[in-house]
């Protein structure tokens, strides 16, 4: 890979001046590193720099990030009306050695948004991400949600074509707790990095629904900074036939007492494909963290394909972590069990995903307004 190839992108750092030196610094590491491929072991399953190639010559494009029913209070904005330090505009880069997606946003994204939310409102905030050009977008959303405060997120991600690299950075304040509902029914490629900040006492939670029609990659990076911090994660994957649905999500304890769940329910019928993979990083001298992990993907055609890989990297005897992965077809004496009930096989098998579904995202109802028909 060489800058000649990247040479429209490159163009957007001498479009927006702040930092630049530092900016060519990663767009250079950017460069010499090129985009993941199925050498680089997180990204083993998802081939980025494949599905990358007939985008890398193109523009930058900007896509539209819209944020509905906010309280009068809090906050949305563009950044260049508020610039950030350096330290918060290169904040990511202090947690990523060597992700070449964070790295190109940081280095030639010039359209930066900033939500903040500073008072605690009943009613979700509603977050749109449109993307309807065939280029390259690298857009960014910074998410800050102040001390004692409560909000909820309904968050909806739609890429219509194009190739979709979005950052979003969640900074949850002390005793806040934020809930994400997210809706991905992107069409074109995405891989959208989601890095998370928890001080003490706060609380994450995402609950994904996945409906990819060609290739996506979420990535979810919890970073427990206070105590007593806790972030949960659970992703119901449907991918459209031929598309793959990558799920990434890595919990990283730097301080004690603090909890994280992960886990994936994935349907998959005639050639789609969903990857789950899920680190536990436990820190020395961290104590009383609790942990979980859990992956089913249900195969409803013999051409489906569910990776699963749980990993955890503990450093000390003070944890309570489990995980589990279950991968293969319905059982076949509960499709029996239903049928013989009076329901055909469809809706037998749709019965009891159903229940798999409602596990995950229970009852909430924007979530269920975006589900396949048979599951509603």
């Amino acid at each position: 890979m060489t800058s000649f190839e990247f040479n429209k992108i490159k163009e957007s750092i001498n479009s927006n001046l702040r930092y630049l030196d530092r900016r060519e610094e990663i767009f250079s590491k950017f460069i010499n590193n090129g985009f993941p491929n199925k050498r680089n072991e997180s990204w083993r399953y998802f081939d980025l720099a494949s599905k990358s190639k007939s985008y890398v010559k193109k523009n930058i494009s900007n896509s539209q990030i819209i944020v509905e029913n906010l309280h009068e209070n809090n906050n949305f904005y563009d950044c260049l009306e508020n610039n950030l330090s350096s330290e918060d505009y290169f904040k990511p880069c202090s947690y990523f050695k060597n992700e070449s997606v964070v790295d190109l946003n940081i280095a030639c994204g010039n359209q930066i948004k900033i939500l903040d939310i500073d008072y605690t409102q009943n009613d979700p905030i509603v977050v749109r991400i449109n993307y309807d050009d065939t280029n390259i977008s690298l857009p960014r959303l910074i998410i800050n949600v102040s001390d004692n405060v409560k909000a909820k997120i309904n968050y909806i991600n739609k890429a219509n074509d194009g190739f979709l690299n979005l950052l979003v950075e969640y900074n949850i304040g002390n005793k806040s707790e934020l809930n994400v509902s997210r809706i991905n029914s992107s069409q074109g490629l995405l891989v959208e990095t989601n890095l998370v900040f928890l001080l003490n006492q706060s609380t994450f939670e995402m609950k994904n629904l996945s409906l990819p029609i060609d290739s996506s990659r979420l990535q979810l990076f919890s970073n427990h900074i206070g105590e007593r911090s806790t972030c949960t994660s659970k992703t119901i994957s449907i991918p459209a036939e031929n598309s793959t649905d990558d799920i990434l999500v890595d919990n990283i304890f730097s301080e004690s007492n603090c909890e994280s769940v992960s886990g994936v329910r994935a349907i998959l019928d005639k050639d789609s494909v969903c990857t789950f993979q899920s680190m536990i990083d436990i820190h020395n001298s961290v104590l009383g963290s609790k942990a979980e992990q859990d992956c089913k993907g249900f195969l409803l055609s013999d051409r489906a394909v569910m990776n699963a890989k749980p990993q955890m990297k503990i450093f000390n005897d003070d944890v309570i972590c489990k995980h589990g992965a279950t991968i293969g077809s319905l059982n076949e004496d509960e499709i029996f069990y239903l049928r013989t009930r009076g329901l055909d096989r469809k809706k037998a098998i749709n019965l009891i995903l159903d229940g798999h579904i409602n596990s995950y995202i229970g009852h909430e109802v924007f979530l269920k307004e975006f589900l396949p028909e048979e599951y509603r």
